[in-house]
């Protein structure tokens, strides 16, 4: 019997510190997004004489907001991933310049519909990822609407060397979609 509870005791102990040890991580995860937020306001200030810099800033600010807060949500309204999009394409642009363009054409009544988070930015990051982008072949990504539908449509161009990647993205979104509107994409 002794034997039993000293085994109990033990478990029990070892419940109290995965808790523990999960409170903290839960608390060091609420820590590390304040400090960012608040060293990217410090760099802000820093560079505020140079605007593009600024708006690099104020946006990547913005999307790891965005990302932090839309994580709890299932859907989120087509609206807010175009807002969301806008960002995430100021910062390609940015890093492509006249090699990336995007062209977004969603139907007003279709904005305020729901799809999952990063849905939008998930596929033109995946068109940036996986095909060529040069001068001489610049890559237009067109995201539009047709009837009730979202496309995005892009040339298929295969990089020579492929980013390094999981290959799971896209099943991914697929399941999310199954789960949440069952059906597929």
């Amino acid at each position: 019997l002794q034997v039993n509870q000293r085994v109990s005791d033990i478990e029990n102990e070892h419940l109290k510190h995965q808790n523990l040890q999960k409170e903290l991580t839960a608390l060091k995860n609420q820590i590390d997004p304040h400090f960012l937020f608040n060293s990217l306001n410090s760099l802000t200030s820093l560079i505020r004489d140079n605007e593009p810099a600024t708006q690099f800033v104020k946006k990547l600010s913005y999307m790891y907001r965005y990302i932090l807060q839309s994580g709890n949500s299932d859907l989120v309204s087509i609206r807010e991933e175009l807002k969301f999009l806008e960002s995430y394409t100021y910062l390609m642009k940015t890093r492509y310049r006249e090699r990336f363009e995007i062209e977004v054409t969603i139907a007003e009544e279709l904005k305020g519909r729901k799809i999952p988070p990063l849905a939008l930015q998930f596929l033109v990051e995946n068109a940036v990822k996986h095909n060529e982008i040069s001068k001489s072949n610049p890559l237009l990504v067109r995201v539009y609407s047709k009837e009730n539908s979202i496309f995005i449509d892009n040339p298929l161009r295969p990089r020579t060397t492929m980013a390094a990647g999981t290959g799971t993205g896209l099943l991914n979104l697929r399941k999310r979609y199954l789960l949440l509107q069952q059906q597929d994409v």
